[in-house]
């Protein structure tokens, strides 16, 4: 692109915000250092004049840099940041560019439905407008997001819907990325013939419309083609792609290191699927290097998987292991970095809404409007309670078919403290920070918390973390109900004889409300069906909280606990009656 040496951000001149931005925008594609200068400058200018719709612009395109920089926990903030500005100043565009961004955050973060909300939410808002000329990326946002949650059917109405508003708009550059989607779409339902055919009228839109994403579009059809037995297909559309990609470097263009991925992964899982074990290995061994080099950790991780695939064909089983070893080290740190990305973004959007809500609460303060400052403050602790009951559900959902377990050992803590005769008022907020009590399970690997046998002692000490990170979670908030959860986290795995975790805390050192909730917790647990258990029946899981009676309980939280079950099933009293002098049951 030729540039204007006059747009030099260095000139004496002064700008307007506009004029910055537009400068900014030209530089994107070459300079990202001086776009961050020329945005940042828009800002503080926006900020001096007042113009808060300038600076809600400028502030969303910092936001778009820091995420494409690799900032994502940093991309988000300033989105909020950008969406709250927009929405007063009634940039209603901005405010759907930020929400947009923000439902990207969240969705590489793994909160789907976090990024579901606010995509459908800044769909919803940009169709209120007369700019329609992003209609059609906004539903093939919305669209992956239903692809990636597995909802393929709902995927391809939204991706059809993306298409027929792309050809309305006269946008075929964005028609060919969603083109490529839905053929990976058929690809991955193996409708291999709907999958080429999507292929090459992507490839199509491409040549005319989006040369720099041709390499993507040949590797997607050329792995289509291989699927569908035709060799000859298939190498043409790699070959070319590789040809592209070696003349770009040729004329100093660096390659994108995503697409030379895409083509040599495609290639070498073609070469793989045909026999081509040796040709795989090349192929896929300059992915796995590319991928490195680019610190490209998700298809690195892809690259280790096939390779082990490959040397498992050779018989190099060494290396199969090798492979394996780093995929293994790989999908665990992404874990790790996915579990901080996922809190890290709840947290900000959960910060945000504090804040928002403190200041209001301290602007009717002003006013003397003490009535409205207790709605507000209410509101606020209702807002936090919502925004951890639904981490919590999150976490309760991967480990079960129902969120229901939350609910119930809630009810049944509150009643136990009802029994015991705790404040009334105390009781009902235990009812619900008891809900909160498992929602440090976020952070423990599916390979452990849905393991059908039993957990190895490393296994388990990460397993137990669940207290100590479900208490950091919960932790810094002025709500008391909030505060009470965060020490039932971390108290209900604790016992009576000190042998529990993670604080090994004995008798009365134990906090009673991680005294009360360990039996509620414990008695549902039993009675629930797991991957790793069948469930106990009632008579069975009530003797057993008897038998433990003074070692992993406390007796007074039991003698509650055994009159609230039976008051609410008449029909166990015979059963804790037996049990006055039967063996203990173990758990198991």
């Amino acid at each position: 692109m030729a540039l204007d040496v006059r747009t030099d951000p260095l000139r004496a001149e002064p700008d307007s915000v506009r004029d910055l931005l537009d400068r900014a925008k030209d530089r994107e594609q070459y300079d990202p250092s001086a776009t961050r200068t020329l945005v940042q400058q828009a800002r503080v200018l926006a900020h001096a004049q007042g113009d808060e719709s300038g600076e809600a612009e400028a502030l969303y395109r910092l936001a778009s840099l820091a995420y494409y920089g690799g900032h994502a926990d940093e991309a988000f903030g300033v989105a909020v940041d950008a969406r709250d500005l927009a929405r007063k100043a009634g940039a209603v565009v901005t405010e759907v560019c930020a929400l947009n961004l923000m439902g990207i955050v969240h969705f590489d973060a793994g909160n789907h439905s976090e990024a579901l909300a606010c995509c459908l939410r800044a769909l919803e808002q940009y169709r209120t407008t007369d700019h329609r000329v992003d209609e059609g990326n906004l539903l093939n946002t919305v669209a992956s997001i239903h692809h990636s949650l597995g909802d393929t059917d709902r995927a391809i109405v939204t991706y059809e819907a993306a298409l027929t508003a792309n050809r309305q708009l006269a946008r075929p550059d964005v028609d060919a990325i969603t083109l490529t989607n839905m053929a990976e779409l058929r690809a991955q339902r193996k409708e291999y013939f709907l999958a080429a055919s999507l292929g090459e009228s992507a490839l199509e839109l491409s040549r005319a419309h989006a040369p720099s994403f041709v390499p993507d579009v040949l590797a997607n059809l050329g792995e289509a083609y291989a699927c569908l037995h035709d060799p000859v297909r298939a190498a043409g559309c790699f070959d070319e792609a590789l040809h592209i990609l070696d003349d770009r470097a040729t004329r100093g263009a660096t390659p994108t290191p995503t697409s030379v991925i895409a083509v040599r992964m495609a290639r070498g899982k073609a070469s793989l699927g045909a026999g081509d074990v040796m040709h795989a290995e090349e192929d896929l061994l300059v992915a796995l290097d590319v991928a490195k080099t680019a610190n490209l950790r998700s298809l690195e991780l892809k690259a280790h998987e096939a390779l082990g695939r490959v040397y498992r064909q050779l018989g190099r089983f060494e290396e199969a292991l090798a492979h394996q070893e780093c995929r293994f080290d790989l999908h665990q740190n992404l874990f790790n970095d996915g579990t901080d990305l996922r809190i890290k973004t709840l947290q900000i959007a959960h910060d945000t809404e504090h804040a928002r809500q403190q200041a209001e609460i301290l602007r009717l303060r002003t006013s003397e409007l003490e009535a409205l400052v207790r709605g507000r403050t209410h509101e606020l602790e209702e807002y936090q309670l919502e925004a951890f009951q639904r981490l919590a559900v999150l976490a309760e959902f991967r480990d079960t078919d129902t969120g229901e377990h939350t609910i119930r050992v809630g009810d049944l803590s509150a009643d136990i403290a009802h029994e015991l005769r705790e404040n009334h008022e105390w009781c009902e907020q235990l009812r619900l920070a008891a809900r909160l009590h498992d929602i440090g399970k976020v952070s423990v690997p599916d390979a452990i918390l849905l393991k059908p046998g039993p957990l190895t002692a490393d296994e388990f000490e990460i397993m137990k973390t669940h207290t100590t990170i479900g208490a950091q979670i919960l932790s810094g908030s002025t709500s008391e109900l909030i505060q009470l959860g965060a020490v039932v986290a971390l108290n209900h795995h604790e016992r009576w004889d000190g042998t529990g975790y993670p604080g090994g805390l004995h008798g009365t050192n134990i906090p009673r409300c991680g005294r009360i909730v360990t039996v509620a917790d414990v008695f549902d647990a039993l009675t629930s069906e797991r991957v790793y258990k069948h469930a106990w029946s009632q008579a069975d899981a009530v003797s057993y909280i008897i038998g433990a009676r003074g070692s992993q309980f406390e007796p007074e939280v039991v003698d509650a606990f055994i009159e609230v079950i039976v008051h609410r099933h008449p029909h166990l009293r015979a059963t804790v009656e037996a049990s006055a002098t039967a063996p203990a049951r173990h758990a198991g």
